[in-house]
């Protein structure tokens, strides 16, 4: 079949208006069916979340190392990702010396925790005579913030020595869990 240029046009142009009658409704289809993906598990937070210390250490070269326990007293999933805060207190509960520096190098993972379960993260502590020029301190307890948590703390009682004018604690990822040996 011989077209002339302006027939072929003419045929284009029927061809895309065509597409279009068949596509639109397609588009409308689709984008009315809404997304197929699940609803994302909620992150954990101090209304679901229970922390606590224990006092199980494992000390290495100055250092005595001490899980920081999230459990999940909800009634569904929740996930934790990251470093949470944490910072030693005095007897009214004002912070004493720097907050808790997080650990370099080591990978963060989001953790599902769920009901009933425990994920943790390692707080290591180290002792104020092997830091120099420590000023050293009795701390009564630490202020503890879940990852991504930024409004409210836990308080956890637990007396200790810290540096209260250089960094003495460090802090690692939330990890899968319990952290009690």
């Amino acid at each position: 079949m011989n077209l002339t240029i302006s027939a072929r046009k003419r045929l284009a142009a029927g061809a895309a208006i065509a597409c279009l009658a068949i596509g639109v409704p397609t588009v409308a289809l689709a984008a009315s069916s809404g997304p197929l993906t699940r609803p994302s598990t909620p992150r954990c937070n101090n209304s679901n979340t229970y922390v606590w210390f224990a006092l199980s250490p494992n000390g290495a070269a100055g250092t005595i190392y001490y899980p920081v326990e999230f459990a999940n007293i909800g009634s569904s999933a929740c996930t934790l990702a990251g470093f949470p805060g944490v910072s030693a207190i005095n007897k009214s509960d004002h912070q004493l010396g720097l907050a808790a520096k997080r650990a370099r190098g080591v990978t963060v993972h989001t953790v599902t925790i769920q009901p009933g379960q425990t994920a943790h993260a390692m707080l290591g502590i180290t002792q104020a005579g092997v830091i120099g020029g420590c000023h050293n301190t009795t701390a009564f307890g630490l202020k503890v913030y879940p990852p991504n948590e930024f409004t409210r703390q836990l308080v956890l009682r637990f007396t200790f020595s810290v540096c209260s004018n250089k960094p003495s604690m460090r802090i690692y990822p939330v990890t899968p869990g319990i952290g009690v040996p």
